[in-house]
């Protein structure tokens, strides 16, 4: 929980530490789907999948005028992976608070009806949940495996995305660096975040 904590506060401070007055700032929302995975992958049995979540949020960004600019982020999201065997399968549920600090690029003339752009940065990530489900012969079990996945992660982040006035959409891919179990047996079991993400977005102002 104190992870939870510590990222809520920093998405409740994020529309403070942007050092620009509020009319200097773009503020909007966005919303899509996550395809995510962990690994190792290779040479893996059983068959894995990406685990289909949500992703959704707040952002700012300073100055909305200019060609280059920074961009912050609140957002939920959902990772994990699938796998199955058989008549067995498994799950791997992850939920995170996660906080993009992103530099953009913006590229077309400010009054064009479609402009696109290109984000790139950093993505700390805090927990909220981690669960383990299985399912076998109809049967579906559910545990918390919290204890087991590490309270933070911290990505690297790379998208492009277009703008429709003040509507946008967006493709991302977030590379996790740090393995996220807490038990270290070797390099075949050290398993990170690996992330795409489709989003469309709303800028209020």
């Amino acid at each position: 929980m104190s992870s939870l904590r510590f990222a809520s506060g920093a998405i409740a401070a994020m529309l403070f530490i942007l050092p620009t007055p509020a009319p200097a700032q773009e503020i909007g929302v966005k919303a899509g789907v996550n395809f995510a995975s962990l690994t190792p992958e290779e040479d893996e049995e059983p068959d894995i999948s990406r685990r289909v979540g949500a992703v959704g949020g707040v952002w700012v960004r300073t100055p909305p005028t200019a060609r280059f600019s920074f961009q912050v982020e609140g957002l939920f999201s959902e990772k994990g992976v699938t796998f199955e065997s058989g008549g067995f399968g498994a799950e791997v549920a992850l939920r995170y608070i996660e906080v993009p600090l992103l530099a953009r690029a913006g590229f077309g003339a400010s009054n064009s009806a479609v402009r696109s752009f290109v984000v790139g940065g950093v993505a700390p990530a805090f927990k909220v949940s981690a669960r383990g489900k299985s399912t076998f012969d109809g049967q579906e079990q559910s545990t918390d495996i919290g204890d087991e996945i590490s309270a933070l992660d911290f990505g690297l982040v790379a998208g492009a995305g277009l703008e429709f006035g003040r509507v946008l959409v967006e493709a991302r891919y977030t590379h996790g660096l740090p393995h996220i179990n807490t038990d270290d047996n070797g390099d075949e079991d050290r398993i990170k975040n690996r992330v795409f993400g489709v989003m469309a977005g709303f800028r209020f102002r």
